[in-house]
């Protein structure tokens, strides 16, 4: 028997690991143990199980460059409600894990991955080539507070958001709006927003939800949105057209304060030695028209 804690008190796992010796008459062996049991533990919940597979579930053969956890990348593309001829976007696509996630379980849409960095853009090329995802995926480098991409284009945007090593927060946490926004631009009316956010970002996220909630009530009030509506069409035109234009609708839309998006969802994940928050949106109008 072997027991594998997440939590920092490791005194924990071996309290336990002799409760069951002592219940069951096991004799531990941590080197080559018949039966390994699994303890997870954080300030709401206690998890116990027994791994059923010796390789772990996020191993994947296609994947060479190895980055965000597949199975949290394809619970995020399984909450985008993905449909066959959907257009699906990671604007911070970094090694593209959640896009060939996607792209292995719903073959029949059409997947779009960002990134600022050549680097991660390299590698997430060699990990679509090695799954044979060629014709399913297109990259660009583009930074994600303005892609030059049509607004209300994709049925929906799904990104890890990576700010700082191991989730650790840094000053980049301030443009957590711009990026909101943008997603908002990009997504069409019905469609979802699913995001992986660190504790310190799902933090952020609240206040920053809870602020435009309040401003888009004082913006119906005193008759506000309108005027808004009206900038936003006359800054973008159309809704289907092209790059011309994009950040001229991205400037009007700060404006909007979110105001399309509808949380459906928050969901704390474990990603081994940290926890972490995933969030989903749903868009219910066009942005700046509520």
């Amino acid at each position: 028997m072997a027991c594998d804690c997440s939590s920092p008190l490791q005194e924990i796992g071996r309290a336990v690991g002799v409760a069951l010796m002592k219940q069951c008459g096991w004799r531990a062996d941590l080197r080559d143990p018949d039966l390994e049991i699994f303890l997870h533990l954080n300030d709401v919940h206690c998890v116990v199980g027994i791994p059923l597979f010796r390789l772990p579930l996020a191993n994947r053969e296609y994947i060479k460059a190895a980055g965000l956890r597949s199975t949290i990348a394809w619970a995020m593309a399984s909450l985008a409600e993905i449909r066959a001829g959907a257009f699906v976007l990671d604007p911070m696509c970094g090694l593209g894990t959640i896009l060939l996630e996607a792209a292995k379980e719903w073959p029949e849409a059409c997947y779009w991955g960002a990134d600022i960095s050549d680097s991660q853009l390299e590698g997430a090329d060699v990990n679509i080539k090695t799954a044979g995802l060629m014709d399913k995926i297109e990259l660009l480098k583009a930074s994600v507070k303005a892609l030059p991409l049509p607004s209300e284009s994709f049925d929906a945007v799904i990104s890890d958001i990576p700010f700082g090593k191991k989730f650790k927060i840094t000053k980049d946490i301030e443009v957590l709006p711009d990026i909101l926004q943008e997603m908002e631009r990009l997504l069409r009316v019905g469609g979802a927003i699913v995001l992986l956010l660190s504790h310190d970002l799902h933090k952020r996220m609240d206040d920053i939800t809870k602020c435009a909630d309040h401003d888009s009530r004082d913006a119906i009030s005193d008759g506000t949105s309108e005027s808004t509506t009206a900038e936003a069409l006359r800054a973008d035109g159309n809704s289907s057209s092209p790059v011309k234009g994009v950040e001229e609708s991205f400037l009007s839309s700060r404006q909007t304060c979110f105001g399309s998006l509808v949380l459906e969802g928050a969901y704390g994940v474990s990603l081994g030695k940290t926890d972490a928050f995933i969030y989903k949106y749903k868009k219910i109008s066009t942005a700046g028209n509520q």
